[in-house]
C-alpha cells in the first residue's frame, strides 16, 4: 500500500512537473497552436525528434517534430507516412499542409478568414476541410516547380483533393518577416562555432570536377550571373587523397574556399550587421564558419561574386539561396588584406530573406546539377 502510494505521489509530480513545463519553439505561431489544440509537452523532447502517435486531437493524430535545437518545429495532423517524409526533400511543405489542416479544425470562423487571406494557397480541387480525411496511406502526388510552388494530389473523382502552394517562405513556416529575421537571429548565435573539415562538402558530391595545374576545380553553378558561382578548389595530400585547398600562394582560389565552406585552420571572426525591417540595424559577432554552417543547416546553397580588389582588400558577395523556399540571404563583405594570415575581421551587411518566387526566369542561369550526396 505505501509502496503504491509512492508511486502515484511520483506520478502526480512527474505530471505536474510536466503541466508547467515551458517547452521552446521555433516560431510563435506553433506555441499559440499548441495553446489552442490544448497540447501538453515536456519541457524537452530532445533535438530532431519526430512524435506521430502519442498525441491526439478530435481523434486525429497529431505529429509533433523537434529541431537541432530541440524547439518544437512541427505540429499537425499526420498526414504523411514517417518514413517516407523523413527523406522528402521538400520536408517544409508537407510540414505546412498538416499544420493547415489542423488550423482548420483549430481555428474560429474569422481567424480563419484572416489567416486564409494571408495564405498563399489555391484549392484547384476540393477544399481545406477535406485534407483531415487524409491519411498517411493515401497516395500522394507532389510536382515542384522550382522557385515558383508545389502542386500536391490525393485521390481521384469526386473525392480528389489538389491543392497549390507557393513557394513563400512566410507561408510555409508560418511566420512574418519580423519574425523570420528573429529566428535568424537567434538560431544564427546558437549554430556551433567548431570549424569545419578540409573533405568536399556533400553538396558539391555530383558536381562537375575538372583539372588544371594539379588543382581539381568542383564547379557548383552560377546564380543570376556567370560571376556568381558556387565553385571549390582541391589538391593532393601525399597519400593522394583530395582536400580543400589552403595555399598564400593561391589566394584568391582560397578565398573561395573559406567563404563557400567555412574551411579555415582557425575561427574567422565575423563582424556582421543585419539590416531588419524598419531600417533597424542589429550587430552580431559571430564567426564566418558559423554563418556558413547555418545557411547549409537551412539548405541554403552557397554563391559567391568578387565585387572589386583594393588596396585595403577585398568587397565580395556571398548568395545563400533556397530554391525549395524561394528565398536569398545576401552578405555583402569586406576582406581584409591580412585575411590569410588570420589578420583583421571580416565586415558584412546581411540583407536576409529575399523572395525569389517573382523574379521573372530571365535572370536566372539553369543549372542542372541536383545536390544529393
Amino acid at each position: 500500500m505505501i509502496l503504491r502510494r509512492c508511486h502515484m505521489v511520483w506520478v502526480a509530480a512527474v505530471f505536474a512537473c510536466w503541466v508547467n513545463a515551458a517547452p521552446s519553439y521555433h516560431t510563435p505561431w506553433l506555441e499559440r497552436l499548441a495553446g489552442l489544440t490544448g497540447l501538453v509537452l515536456p519541457d524537452s523532447l530532445g533535438a530532431g525528434v519526430d512524435v506521430d502517435s502519442t498525441w491526439h486531437y478530435r481523434g486525429k493524430v497529431l505529429r509533433v517534430r523537434t529541431n537541432r535545437f530541440g524547439d518544437v518545429s512541427h505540429i499537425g495532423y499526420k498526414l504523411f507516412d514517417t518514413r517516407w517524409a523523413t527523406t522528402y526533400e521538400f520536408r517544409p511543405v508537407l510540414d505546412f499542409v498538416e499544420r493547415y489542416a489542423l488550423e482548420e479544425d483549430v481555428l474560429s470562423p474569422d481567424d480563419k478568414a484572416e489567416f486564409t487571406s494571408r495564405k498563399a494557397v489555391t484549392f484547384l480541387q476540393g477544399n481545406a476541410t477535406m485534407l483531415k480525411s487524409l491519411t498517411p496511406q493515401t497516395p500522394v502526388r507532389i510536382q515542384e516547380k522550382e522557385r515558383r510552388g508545389y502542386q500536391l494530389e490525393w485521390g481521384d473523382g469526386e473525392g480528389k483533393v489538389c491543392l497549390m502552394v507557393l513557394a513563400d517562405c512566410q507561408t510555409i513556416l508560418g511566420v512574418n518577416l519580423i519574425e523570420q529575421e528573429m529566428m535568424l537571429e537567434r538560431d544564427l548565435l546558437r549554430t556551433s562555432a567548431d570549424l569545419v573539415g578540409d573533405s568536399l562538402p556533400v553538396a558539391w558530391h555530383n558536381c562537375p570536377v575538372s583539372l588544371a595545374d594539379q588543382v581539381a576545380v568542383a564547379d557548383g553553378g552560377t546564380f543570376l550571373s556567370d560571376l556568381i558561382r558556387s565553385r571549390l578548389y582541391l589538391c593532393k595530400d601525399g597519400q593522394g587523397k583530395w582536400h580543400l585547398l589552403w595555399d598564400e600562394n593561391r589566394p584568391r582560389q582560397t578565398l573561395n574556399n573559406l567563404l563557400l565552406t567555412g574551411f579555415a585552420p582557425w575561427p574567422v571572426p565575423l563582424k556582421l550587421t543585419l539590416d531588419k525591417y524598419g531600417y533597424v540595424k542589429k550587430e552580431l559577432s559571430v564567426t564566418l564558419q558559423q554563418f556558413v554552417r547555418y545557411c547549409e543547416n537551412e539548405g541554403c546553397r552557397l554563391y559567391l561574386g568578387v565585387k572589386e580588389s583594393g588596396e585595403n582588400g577585398l568587397a565580395v558577395t556571398l548568395f545563400a539561396v533556397h530554391t525549395g523556399l524561394a528565398y536569398c540571404h545576401t552578405l555583402s563583405m569586406s576582406v581584409p588584406v591580412g585575411w590569410l594570415q588570420g589578420k583583421g575581421d571580416l565586415t558584412g551587411m546581411l540583407y536576409a530573406f529575399t523572395p525569389l518566387q517573382n523574379i521573372t526566369e530571365k535572370f536566372f542561369i539553369t543549372n542542372p546539377i541536383e545536390q544529393k550526396p
